[in-house]
């Protein structure tokens, strides 16, 4: 299988479960709020800050950029997933938000206009994009001193949380995500540097039960890479996992690690 012959699949996997789980999808996921406040420090400077949030899904981590940074920044909200933006609309001016719009586009072939943008964020979904074609994309929609910000997992944190050490095959079946060096290397090929990293260590505690229940509901996308029947078998492994290596199962802690990346022109 060649490499776009992949891209294209996942992509068209990714649609169908994204769908899926559109309604549901802001109670199953965690929002970790530091990388929200990173970034609004990084902008405190700036105002009248055109945004655009990349991969914006159902608007969990877009609520919290407008709640932080305020009224000085009006934010494009841009995904291809109908139904997540169906949800983000509501669920922003349910929160009385009217400092964004609502863009239905690929992040492979961004709906903004050359030289725009002061600042583009994208959470957790860069291992969802053609990320060549996302930073080209971004190159040519970014100011020349304006800023990305990449928020997300690399393989080896994914390794080390709960379900990368107790979840029979999910570090190894998730191989959309980047190294470090990866990541690295795509943004220098794309004329841009790395300003800043920070890692992001966040503390969890969940019950068995509530562990479950995400897995089957797929909080992760990664759960709908298994074919069902392997899903089962690891998911029984992981309640045997989990009871082997853990006293209270009420209260299992772990800690979930991220990389915030701060990207800007060459």
């Amino acid at each position: 299988m060649t490499q776009n012959r992949e891209i294209a699949v996942s992509a068209n996997n990714g649609l169908k479960h994204f769908s899926e789980i559109a309604s549901k999808y802001r109670h199953l996921r965690t929002t970790d709020l530091g990388p929200i406040l990173h970034i609004k420090n990084q902008l405190h400077e700036k105002s009248g800050i055109i945004m655009a949030d990349v991969g914006c899904g159902d608007g969990r981590y877009s609520l919290e950029l407008l709640k932080s940074i305020g009224e000085k920044c009006y934010l494009h909200c841009i995904d291809s997933n109908e139904n997540m933006l169906m949800h983000l609309k509501e669920y922003l001016k349910e929160n009385n938000t009217t400092n964004f719009c609502v863009r239905p586009g690929d992040a492979n072939k961004l709906p903004l206009e050359n030289d725009s943008m002061d600042c583009i964020v994208t959470f957790n979904a860069i291992h969802h994009f053609d990320i060549q074609r996302f930073l080209a994309e971004v190159f040519g929609c970014l100011k020349d001193d304006g800023k990305v910000f990449i928020y997300t997992r690399l393989r080896n944190q994914n390794s080390r949380n709960i379900w990368g050490q107790h979840f029979p095959l999910f570090a190894d079946i998730e191989n959309r995500l980047f190294e470090f060096y990866e990541l690295k290397h795509q943004i220098q090929k794309a004329g841009m540097r790395i300003d800043h990293t920070k890692v992001f260590g966040h503390h969890r505690t969940s019950s068995l039960t509530n562990l479950v229940e995400k897995a089957q509901s797929h909080h992760y996308s990664t759960f709908a890479l298994y074919d069902e029947d392997t899903f089962e078998e690891s998911l029984e492994a992981f309640k045997q996992n989990i009871r082997d290596n853990f006293e209270d199962l009420e209260k299992i802690q772990w800690q979930d690690e991220n990389i915030l990346l701060q990207i800007g022109k060459d």
